[in-house]
C-alpha cells in the first residue's frame, strides 16, 4: 500500500460523497495533482508527505501523511469559492473511512482562503492542510 495515494482515495471518497460539494464541484474536478486547473471551481489534492514512524503489532506500519486540498474557483464576488472552501473544512473535520488501513489519528484541517483575482486569471484560491497518523499491515 502506498500510505499517500491510499489517503487521498479515502478524502476524495469523502468529498464526492458530501452533498454540498458534488452540488458545486464536478467529480472529474476534484482530483489528485500538482498544477493549477484551468476549469472553475476545482479541487486539486496535492502530493503527500509520508514519513514512516515505524512498526506496530502483528506486522503493521505507521506513518504520518500530510496533504493540501487546493481549491479554486471564479472571483467573480459570489462567494462560491468561500463556500466551497468552508463546505471542505467541515467535510473533513472528521476522519474519513479507511479502506485497507486505519487512522489513529487525525488532526483538524487547517484552511487559508486568499482572493488573487488581479495575479491569477480572475481566480479566488485557498488551502486545507491535512494530517493523519496511519497504520496498515504490511503484506
Amino acid at each position: 500500500m502506498i500510505p499517500s495515494l491510499a489517503l487521498q482515495q479515502a478524502v476524495r471518497a469523502r468529498l464526492l460523497a458530501d452533498p454540498f460539494i458534488s452540488a458545486s464541484v464536478l467529480p472529474e474536478r476534484i482530483r489528485a495533482g500538482d498544477r493549477r486547473p484551468s476549469e472553475f471551481p476545482s479541487i486539486i489534492l496535492s502530493p503527500a508527505r509520508t514519513e514512516i514512524l515505524g512498526r506496530a503489532a502483528g506486522g503493521q506500519i505507521v506513518a504520518e501523511v500530510s496533504a493540501m486540498l487546493h481549491v479554486w474557483a471564479d472571483a467573480d464576488g459570489s462567494g462560491t469559492g468561500e463556500g466551497i472552501a468552508a463546505g471542505v473544512f467541515m467535510a473533513l473535520i472528521d476522519a474519513p473511512e479507511a479502506e485497507g488501513f486505519e487512522i489513529d489519528e487525525w488532526q483538524r484541517p487547517h484552511l487559508t482562503w486568499v482572493d488573487q483575482a488581479g495575479a491569477v486569471a480572475n481566480a479566488s484560491f485557498g488551502t486545507v492542510a491535512l494530517r493523519a497518523t496511519i497504520r496498515w499491515r504490511d503484506q
